[in-house]
């Protein structure tokens, strides 16, 4: 009661940070509950994940997913059979008039994060980002701030959760504003910027402020003009097939008492086919690195295929949980394979720029946001951002291609 006798623009700005700083804590947590998983299913964290998964053995893989699958299966089943789950989406729509119960939001992003621990592939990133809205909902509600500040907070919340996680705040407020929609203005601006990196630097100590993935430094030149061209033009169309597959799978994921039987039975494919092939464990961070690494990923095309039925198979039969990891490792082998391929044919390129042009343009399609797209490979890898030139253009090119798609659908 104290606070709302508080001139109104205080009250906004006191949000906004309590925001940053509690997502920053809920970034936190969920690194170490991430951790924490990993280290009871798979035994001692490594530095190298691939490492620690082939190190469990193939058995250990396989019972450890069949049996995080029925977990999933009976707690996810339950849950929604007595509560509506609310995505970030809903809960900016229905501000006002249903309010996020927050036990049952917080219950299901920890089994998000637990299934991903466990290995199975979807991304992480869902969990802080319902986390972050969950927050803003709750902290905006309580200010008694008005309807529309209450949306952009929650959308400012899932930002604030995704920087947090991944330490990249610019990538963060970019997808507030092309992937959630929000309204380009300076006070949403100064809103959005505050909680991302609030939460980014709040974090920081704990989950680490390196690049997530291991890459030297790539150069561009002007063959990389035509590189990009290419790339957009041959991995777009792969990026739309993904993005329209997990569409549908979240339209049509199960919710009734088949989830029971299905959701097992899918966790029990992935866990054969990793139990011989770790390189499909986990939200794709494993495949994606091998590929920068230029480790073999034999067969690749069928891989790349595999890895991408695999996110469907699981969306599909029940399971929650983002498709930004997956799209990521997939954008990474698409272009590597594009570059590979024209090399054959007399024209040699830069592999890792590849990597890095087919990693965004698929998530530029399949988050429907390009710039946001450039700024998440940058910052994943930790490249300079004098490589933007070519990524704009492939982005750009991607980005046509994709409403064209749409407006002939």
């Amino acid at each position: 009661m104290r606070l709302q006798r508080l001139p109104y623009g205080l009250r906004l700005l006191l949000v906004t940070v309590a925001l940053g700083i509690g997502t920053g804590l809920v970034g936190i947590a969920c690194h170490y509950l991430l951790e924490g998983v990993q280290w009871v299913a798979f035994g001692q964290h490594r530095l190298d994940l691939l490492q620690q998964f082939e190190q469990a053995g193939g058995v250990r893989r396989f019972l450890v997913l069949c049996t995080a699958g029925c977990l999933a299966a009976c707690f996810w089943y339950v849950l929604q059979r007595r509560y509506k789950i609310l995505s970030i989406r809903k809960q900016i729509e229905l501000v006002g008039d249903v309010s996020p119960s927050p036990l049952v939001q917080i219950l299901h992003a920890v089994m998000q994060i637990a299934i991903v621990g466990a290995g199975a592939s979807v991304g992480k990133e869902g969990a802080p980002r319902e986390f972050g809205a969950l927050l803003g909902s709750c902290l905006s509600r309580e200010c008694s701030l008005t309807l529309k500040d209450q949306k952009v907070l929650i959308a400012c919340g899932a930002g604030a959760g995704l920087a947090a996680v991944y330490q990249v705040p610019f990538a963060s407020s970019l997808f507030v504003f092309e992937t959630l929609g929000l309204a380009y203005s300076w006070q949403n601006f100064l809103l959005v910027l505050t909680s991302t990196y609030l939460a980014t630097w709040v974090a920081r100590p704990i989950v680490g402020h390196d690049a997530i993935y291991h890459l030297s430094t790539v150069s561009w030149s002007a063959s990389s003009f035509l590189q990009a061209i290419l790339i957009a033009l041959i991995v777009t169309p792969l990026a739309l097939v993904f993005s329209s597959l997990a569409k549908l799978a979240s339209r049509k994921r199960r919710k009734d008492e088949s989830i029971l039987w299905a959701l097992p039975l899918a966790f029990l494919v992935l866990g054969g086919l990793v139990s011989f092939f770790p390189i499909f464990m986990g939200n794709g961070q494993v495949l994606a690195q091998a590929l920068l690494s230029r480790q073999p990923v034999p067969y690749l095309p069928l891989a790349l295929a595999m890895k991408g039925l695999l996110v469907y198979l699981l969306l599909r039969n029940g399971a929650y949980g983002g498709t930004l990891t997956p799209s990521f490792a997939l954008g990474i082998g698409s272009g590597y394979l594009v570059t590979l391929l024209l090399t054959v044919v007399g024209i040699h390129l830069d592999p890792a720029l590849g990597m890095l042009l087919g990693a965004t343009v698929f998530l530029g399609t399949t988050l429907q946001a390009p710039l946001t797209a450039i700024a998440l490979s940058l910052g994943f890898t930790g490249q300079d951002w004098i490589l933007t030139i070519p990524l704009v253009l492939a982005a750009g090119m991607s980005y046509v291609i994709r409403k064209r798609w749409e407006k002939e659908r």
